[in-house]
């Protein structure tokens, strides 16, 4: 009970900087929300995605590239906690060791979801008409929450191991560039050979399409079998990374 109530407590004061800083809520909800718009009516009626709709293609990355985006400030606070010396001073207090590292994963998971739901909310006045049944919002929801558990890890474990704040962040830009070169934008069948098999080997591509499926209908268990063994393999690689990042710092 009291470890569990040592995590409530810290979650909630990540959560109060969060809500604190207008940065922060800028890059999480706002910049999304830009991207989406900006592909959909810029760029979308340049794109030829086939049958399916440019807003219904490119929404699943939108929705990985909010998450990154939010996780890049979840390093950013790990980081500042160990610079600011407030780390080593839970670590001297009776408080459950696993919930300083936990508070920060929390509060990403919580915050992201926020920026989540709302960009759903914002895609669906854009047009986006998810033909998801049953079984394939299950899989949404089970795709995004591991997307959100994988991501918010692997933030707070770069923010354990960055020596200082500005390098904290700098995962989240080869988290980008594998967004933009994966099937998230345009197909990979439009890629030159050498980028192509690239994007389509690389972890990003299987989860888009996994969530890409499951909204319109078509996932299989296949797809979201594999998405998930990436995010798990992410989370437990991260996980660690963040433990032995904690005891080092």
């Amino acid at each position: 009970m009291n470890a569990g109530q040592d995590a409530r407590t810290l979650t909630a004061r990540v959560l109060k900087h969060n809500l604190r800083s207008p940065d922060t809520i800028v890059t999480t909800l706002v910049t999304p929300v830009m991207i989406l718009l900006a592909f959909v009516f810029v760029l979308g009626g340049a794109m030829d995605t086939g049958e399916v709709r440019y807003v219904d293609f490119v929404m699943p990355v939108v929705l990985l590239f909010a998450m990154v985006s939010g996780v890049s400030y979840t390093a950013w606070r790990v980081n500042q906690d160990v610079a600011s010396g407030i780390q080593a001073r839970f670590r001297t207090m009776p408080i459950a060791r696993w919930a300083i590292t936990g508070g920060h994963i929390l509060a990403s998971i919580l915050t992201n979801a926020v920026s989540v739901a709302a960009l759903f909310g914002i895609a669906l006045v854009a047009g986006y008409r998810p033909q998801a049944g049953p079984a394939g919002w299950a899989a949404t929801i089970a795709l995004v929450l591991a997307a959100l558990v994988a991501f918010a890890t692997m933030g707070t474990a770069f923010g354990f191991l960055a020596k200082t704040n500005e390098g904290a962040g700098m995962f989240a830009y080869v988290a980008m560039a594998l967004l933009f070169v994966s099937s998230g934008f345009a197909p990979t069948s439009t890629m030159p050979a050498g980028l192509r098999a690239f994007a389509d080997h690389q972890p990003m591509t299987p989860i888009i399409d996994a969530i890409r499926d499951a909204q319109l209908g078509a996932g299989s268990a296949t797809t979201t079998l594999i998405a998930l063994a990436w995010l798990t393999a992410i989370t437990i690689l991260f996980a660690a990374l963040a433990t032995l990042g904690g005891k080092r710092r």
